[in-house]
């Protein structure tokens, strides 16, 4: 980075918000499965949940999971008493959030132990090629259903991209959240509303292809041509932007709140200038919804926070902190 070229406001995406009926089942999953740890639990107070998020007069009990002590690609836990839809998982052509991926080092191992563990796969691990301006990329994924709706993708990766968890504890099977993925209507006011010139995530590609392979982890129609844009900070968890030439299916955007949704319902983004990102949000065709508030919780530390929408209706809480 030149002294010419400005800071970018975010390292990555923080968090994901995951809503929960009861945080049994994703503790079993999350900590006793995939080697995450409870890394702060408690709560949200009332009067900052219900400004942020419009949850009402109650206080949020929440957890936040690091995988290695990571401070980024986390899973923010929040125990949701009265949803607002039933939990579903969503398609990867349904409008608004879609996965959450974390890295593994042996895939088919991954996927014959949670198998008998109790924890079905969806799609087993398939090996498809992306292509990526003269080359193509090889990706080797499968997914796995978590509790509550929540699709949890499992990447294992021809080149590792810098991972917090892999560095500090490199013999562990799982990294922290790697990325995060949305399918929009609008690709091009995504990418801007994230890339350089908004909140700024560098570009790493974008690109429209077609793959069988794809298609059928995706459960796309045959020959479906998907465009890709995949964005990065300097921290995990990377954003990966979808849209597709053919027809939406069902549009979640309403039903994905953070603490009034279950299962993968916003992001979390920590910034370095809440102002300055505010006035970024504003400029690239996002909404701020709420705040700036103060508040001292599991998630946020002592911090400023705002809720805002990114221009595809995808939520985010943007969070400044105070220490």
């Amino acid at each position: 980075m030149t002294q010419d070229t400005p800071r970018p406001l975010i390292e990555g995406i923080t968090a994901a918000i995951v809503g929960v009926s009861d945080f049994g089942p994703h503790l079993e999953l999350f900590t006793g499965r995939l080697g995450y740890e409870v890394a702060a639990e408690g709560t949200v107070p009332a009067a900052v949940a219900d400004a942020l998020w419009g949850t009402g007069p109650a206080d949020l009990e929440v957890m936040a999971l690091a995988a290695a002590g990571s401070g980024t690609g986390r899973i923010h836990l929040v125990r949701v008493p009265e949803p607002v839809a039933p939990a579903a998982a969503p398609h990867n052509l349904d409008v608004g959030l879609v996965g959450i991926d974390m890295y593994a080092r042996d895939i088919k191992a991954a996927h014959a132990e949670l198998g008998e563990a109790g924890y079905p796969w969806t799609v087993s691990p398939t090996t498809y090629g992306v292509a990526v301006g003269d080359r193509e990329v090889e990706v080797t994924q499968g997914i796995c259903p978590a509790p509550d709706g929540t699709v949890v993708v499992f990447v294992q990766p021809a080149a590792v991209r810098g991972t917090e968890a892999w560095n500090a504890d490199p013999e562990r099977s799982y990294t922290e959240l790697t990325s995060v993925v949305c399918h929009v209507p609008d690709a091009d006011a995504e990418v801007a509303f994230w890339g350089p010139e908004g909140l700024g995530m560098d570009v790493w590609y974008d690109v429209v292809f077609t793959s069988p392979g794809f298609d059928e982890v995706a459960g796309l129609p045959d020959g479906t041509r998907m465009r890709l844009a995949f964005l990065a900070g300097e921290k995990t968890a990377r954003i990966e932007v979808t849209s597709a030439d053919t027809e939406h299916r069902v549009d979640r955007r309403a039903a994905q709140r953070p603490a009034r949704s279950l299962g993968h319902s916003g992001w979390s983004v920590r910034t370095r200038d809440l102002a300055a990102a505010l006035e970024s949000v504003r400029r690239t065709g996002g909404r701020v919804l709420a705040g700036p508030v103060e508040t001292d919780d599991p998630w946020h530390g002592r911090a400023a926070a705002a809720g805002v929408e990114t221009p595809n209706g995808v939520s985010v809480t943007l969070w400044q902190p105070r220490d």
